[in-house]
């Protein structure tokens, strides 16, 4: 039959990427690896993971490892939901709300489709939509201890999030990261930008490459690498590794901590003023001013970049490494 006779109805090539399908297949499509009969247990999901070095054995474990005491109510399966999307396909991107269970996700290329995948069905849904993909919870289902796998054939590209008396792993994301941590733990991989605001709750980022813009109200916040710094702490604590070789930078400490360790290869000039606070450097820093109210100033390597620093209250710690 020709595509004439059937001009509703285009042949679609095997070889089209997934990404490009309409919202409604891409939707059907996750759907039916939710639901067929071959879909694996959700421990088997998790193994298979752990072997193909996609999870660390720990992480596994910890997936796997039985809740006590799990009071359950759910009445239908996992399924995803099937958001309508207006135009084009549902973007790469998260929005994630994580409370009371927790959450791993995963860079999985050997899927075709968005797959999620809960240690008790009937409780989340997967949903795809214009604003991209997002878990809700079911009506009908209530899970203490709850814990589930996201896997993604493409690596996330935006993700916001908010974590609240929940666990949160996100592997690395090509874009920007917006993160709200409160009574919580989130953990993200490498990312293009970070802004994140952390209250009460735990917070460790990989590598920034872009912007990066943190908020510590009474909980504990730390990246492993950036160029960029532009923070305020207010009673908590702030681990940060990076080098600053350009720009303005600045760290704002009321009440808290901050340890700042830069990179020797850094060229850097600090500005810092504290009231009833503290300054302290590993390379040398002078020191004006007496105990209730003191200025400091230091170069790390030539000075190109500026860091201004204020402290009420609190103690900022600058080591070289």
């Amino acid at each position: 039959m020709t595509d004439s006779e059937q001009p509703d109805q285009p042949e679609v090539s095997e070889s089209a990427a997934p990404m490009q399908e309409p919202p409604e297949a891409q939707v059907q499509a996750a759907e039916q690896e939710a639901a067929g009969p071959g879909r694996e247990a959700f421990a088997a999901h998790v193994e298979r993971l752990v072997a193909e070095g996609k999870l660390t054995a720990a992480e596994g474990a910890d997936l796997l490892e039985p809740v006590q005491n799990e009071p359950v109510r759910a009445t239908s399966p996992v399924q995803l939901g099937k958001t309508p999307t207006p135009d084009g396909a549902v973007p790469p991107d998260l929005r994630l709300e994580i409370e009371g269970y927790s959450l791993q996700v995963v860079h999985d290329p050997s899927l075709n489709v968005p797959r999620l995948s809960a240690s008790k069905e009937g409780v989340l849904e997967l949903r795809g939509g214009p604003a991209g993909w997002s878990i809700e919870r079911s009506g009908h289902g209530l899970v203490w201890g709850l814990k589930a796998v996201l896997g993604l054939p493409f690596m996330a590209r935006d993700v916001q999030a908010e974590v609240s008396g929940g666990n949160l792993t996100l592997s690395s994301i090509s874009g920007l990261a917006r993160l709200e941590v409160s009574g919580g733990n989130a953990t993200l991989g490498q990312t293009g930008s970070l802004r994140a605001e952390v209250s009460g709750g735990n917070l460790t980022a990989g590598a920034v490459e872009g912007d990066l813009e943190l908020e510590v109200n009474g909980g504990n916040l730390s990246v492993a690498h950036s160029a960029s710094l532009r923070a305020e702490v207010n009673g908590g604590q702030l681990s940060w590794a990076g080098r600053l070789v350009s720009g303005r930078h600045s760290l704002e400490v009321n009440g808290g901590q901050a340890t700042l360790r830069l990179d020797a290869a850094s060229s850097v000039s600090v500005e810092a003023e504290s009231t009833l606070g503290g300054v302290s450097a590993s390379f040398p820093m002078h020191k004006s001013g007496g105990m209730m109210h003191s200025t400091y100033s230091g170069t790390l390597g030539g000075g190109e970049a500026r860091l201004n620093c204020e402290v009420n209250a609190g103690q900022i710690r600058l080591v070289t490494s």
